[in-house]
């Protein structure tokens, strides 16, 4: 068998095999745009030129003779598919040149269509003459044809080439625009390939000729190279082939390789220095098989860099994820599930990734639908389609429910995986649209399915670590402020029980000395410390009780407004001004509305006191649905607050007033910290504003 005949029959198999299976990947691809179908088209006209032209040299190869029935089937399916092959790829370019530029008008698309397929008739008319004779060869009328033919092939290669420039000039995604550039440089060289061989007699060339004619007619395997490289690295145009199609097409090839390579080799070894071909095969199949290790880990590395890059770096960064949940200590669970969204974006290149996670009747999202007010009522469908327990991927494109569709498009949701704690569902992950040439690859749905059923797990075990946690802090807390009322018990015993004796006794004497006598205001001044203490013993007793565990639904409006009420005289002694800014619709608070009322009313007493002279006190209160707290402003025009006392004003018994005692603000942060609301203060020359933020969820672990 000669070299000519060896590059030809592989590089005709190897061309009807791949235009196959791109042929197969286009038609199994949902949804295909009409782009895609022209696109179709062409793949299978390219598929029919390769097989046919594989079945008449197979054919001669295996009887080393002509045979008339094969070769007329053979050269009618070559012919047809090279005879519609520029019409169908012109029609595919400027189909891409219509999609991204949608302001050519529809007549004029039709005038370009139906133009590109005016050269296919006279084409057409060789075809009937061909199969009409009984010779299989072409007849001399039909011999005029082939350099119009020809000039009308380069003429569409360099039109396309030039459609292919403009798009990767405007294309929105890298990769998308580098293969539009090699599709530009490829189809450039082969019209300027094909021209010098048939135009400028190139083909006549001595022993070369041959060669340049054969490459001519595989040229069309390259382009069709690089639109499967970038299917294989980058999924694109969102095809997804697994990886063992493509080690499967190496191996076809390496089989070729070996017969017709090795096996040729070998045979023209032995009749040209009558070496033994049996002996000589022997010993490279023993090299193979020696070398095969390394040379399989060279091959695997190659295949990666090239092809398989992107497809790698997926799985490593999600079994990355998978040993990042399974091994955290869930300590900051909500980080957790914020590094969770964002690793699968990085991971799989989606645009939009969302972790929903159910808390009673509301939804904590996580992601870029966070802003978004999503209610469990908006996804009813979607739960109900996993009530069942049972632990599958969603995908929109092969549900058949209308409702589950246009829930699912509300989340801007592609696939859906279900989150359960013991067979009950807990929460959702949504991924959304990918790139348009980063799909993402069937091989990671199984990763993303073990991803979620693992954050499953660790809202399990966040519960149970937070449970924990709580109740150890409850304890330490309920020990310091046992320690704390033991002493309390003991100042109230030891210290206001002689206070009111004191008291007791100083009435009686202001009683009975004269009203004008100077001693009256000594025992007036002496009344008034009593009551200090007395106060200060009654504070201490109230911070070290423990917090109420008695909570109900509270309005923040109304517990301020009633509190205002009972401040309202002492205010108007100060010459003070309050002003509130509550919305009607402000949610309600599950909380004690006893504490609530004690808080409010130290920050406010605290204002009245800080403004002597008069001023305004402003009250803000409004809903934050990104952090689903309820923040709370209190902010006076007093003197301020220095920056050096910032600090300190909410340690005990810490005050900068002549009079206070310093447990009102440690007594409000204390209240706080037991309903898990922070407290933030600025303060400065024109007024202190003290930052209330209330959850309106429990933050760190869900309610199962």
């Amino acid at each position: 068998m000669q070299l000519y005949e060896i590059i030809s029959l592989i590089g005709f198999i190897l061309g009807t095999i791949l235009h196959i299976v791109l042929s197969i990947l286009i038609v199994q691809r949902k949804h295909k745009t009409k782009g895609e179908f022209i696109f179709l088209f062409l793949v299978i006209s390219v598929a029919m030129w390769h097989f046919g032209n594989t079945v008449s040299l197979f054919s001669f190869l295996l009887f080393r003779k002509s045979l008339f029935s094969v070769n007329f089937i053979a050269d009618a399916i070559s012919y047809a598919g090279i005879g519609f092959m520029p019409s169908l790829l012109l029609h595919t370019a400027v189909s891409f040149l219509f999609e991204n530029n949608p302001h050519i008008k529809k007549s004029l698309q039709r005038l370009i269509i139906i133009g590109i397929y005016l050269p296919v008739v006279p084409f057409l008319r060789v075809i009937k003459n061909f199969i009409e004779l009984s010779d299989s060869s072409l007849p001399t009328p039909a011999i005029h044809y082939v350099k119009p033919f020809v000039c009308w092939l380069i003429l569409s290669l360099f039109i396309s080439a030039g459609i292919s420039r403009w798009v990767s000039k405007m294309g929105d995604e890298k990769e998308e625009r580098k293969f539009h550039l090699a599709i530009f440089w490829v189809v450039t060289i082969i019209a300027v390939f094909i021209g010098f061989t048939a135009l400028l007699n190139g083909n006549r060339i001595p022993y070369a000729g041959d060669y340049l004619v054969l490459v001519s007619m595989l040229s069309s395997i390259f382009p069709s190279i690089i639109f499967a490289y970038y299917v294989y690295r980058y999924n694109y145009m969102e095809f997804v082939l697994r990886r063992s199609a493509f080690y499967s097409f190496l191996t076809l090839i390496l089989i070729c390789l070996y017969y017709f390579g090795i096996k040729q080799l070998t045979k023209y070894l032995e009749r040209q220095y009558l070496v033994n071909a049996k002996i000589l095969e022997a010993v490279f199949v023993i090299n193979l098989v020696f070398w095969f290790p390394t040379l399989r880990e060279m091959i695997q590395r190659l295949l990666r860099k090239l092809m398989f890059y992107r497809t790698i770096d997926s799985e490593y960064l999600l079994n990355e994820l998978s040993h990042v949940i399974s091994t955290d200590p869930l300590i900051h669970f909500t980080k957790l599930l914020k590094h969770v969204v964002e690793s699968i974006q990085k991971a799989t290149a989606i645009k939009t990734t969302n972790l929903l996670l159910f808390k009673s009747e509301r939804i904590q999202i996580i992601g870029d639908k966070r802003y978004v007010p999503i209610s469990l009522g908006n996804i009813y469908h979607i739960i109900q389609f996993f009530a069942h327990g049972e632990f599958i991927v969603l995908n929109r494109y092969e549900v058949k429910d209308v409702s589950v569709i246009n829930e699912m498009r509300l989340l801007d949701a592609i696939f859906i995986f279900p989150i359960f704690v013991n067979r009950k569902l807990t929460g959702l992950l949504s991924l959304g649209r990918a790139k348009r040439v980063m799909q993402i690859a069937s091989d990671n749905l199984d990763q993303l399915m073990i991803i979620a059923n693992e954050i499953g797990s660790a809202v399990e075990k966040s519960k149970i670590i937070e449970e924990k946690l709580a109740l150890e802090r409850k304890m330490y807390e309920n020990e310091k402020l046992s320690s704390l009322g033991r002493l309390s018990t003991s100042v109230a015993h030891e210290v206001k029980n002689p206070l009111s004796s004191i008291k007791a006794i100083v009435q009686v004497m202001r009683e009975d000395i004269r009203k004008n006598d100077h001693l009256q205001e000594d025992l007036a001044i002496i009344v008034d410390e009593i009551d200090r203490l007395t106060k200060v013993v009654n504070q201490l007793l109230q911070f070290a009780k423990p917090g109420s565990d008695t909570k109900t639904s509270v309005r923040i409006g109304s517990v301020i407004h009633s509190t205002l009420v009972v401040l309202n005289h002492e205010a108007k002694q100060n010459k003070i001004t309050t002003m509130s800014h509550i919305p009607s619709d402000l949610p309600a608070l599950t909380a004690d509305e006893g504490a609530l009322k004690e808080i409010f009313f130290n920050l406010f007493l605290n204002a009245i006191q800080a403004m002597p002279s008069g001023g305004e006190i402003h009250i803000l209160a409004h809903f934050q649905p990104e952090s689903q707290t309820i923040q709370v402003t209190v902010a006076d025009t007093g003197p301020g607050i220095p920056q050096e006392s910032v600090q300190k004003i909410f340690e005990p018994f810490y005050t900068t007033k002549q009079t206070g005692t310093g447990l009102g603000l440690s007594i409000v942060k204390k209240k706080l910290e037991d309903m898990e609301a922070t407290i933030d203060v600025k303060g400065n020359g024109q007024g202190a504003s003290f930052v209330i933020s209330f959850p309106f969820y429990e933050p760190e672990f869900m309610q199962i």
